[in-house]
C-alpha cells in the first residue's frame, strides 16, 4: 500500500452518472466496501446525475472543499 494510504482515517464517496435511469448503487456498494475493508470511517456519500462534461457538479464541489478544508483525508471515486 502507497505511504500515503497509511495516514487515512476518513473518506468522503462520489459517485456519478450521466443520466436519471441510471444508478449509483453498484459505485456505491464497491466503495463502501473498498473503505470498510481498510477500517476507514465513511464521513460523507454523495451522488449525482449529471454529465460527465458538465462543468459544474455541484456534489463533486462540496466534497473538494471537504477535503480542502482537511476534514476528510480522501475522496473514493470509482470510474
Amino acid at each position: 500500500m502507497a505511504r500515503y494510504m497509511e495516514k487515512v482515517e476518513k473518506v468522503a464517496i462520489y459517485t456519478r452518472v450521466s443520466t436519471l435511469d441510471q444508478t449509483v448503487e453498484r459505485q456505491s456498494r464497491e466503495l463502501r466496501a473498498f473503505a470498510v475493508a481498510r477500517g476507514w470511517k465513511i464521513v460523507l456519500e454523495v451522488e449525482e446525475h449529471i454529465s460527465g462534461a458538465a462543468e459544474k457538479r455541484p456534489e463533486r464541489e462540496k466534497v473538494l472543499i471537504l477535503a480542502r478544508k482537511k476534514h476528510i483525508d480522501a475522496i473514493l471515486v470509482l470510474s
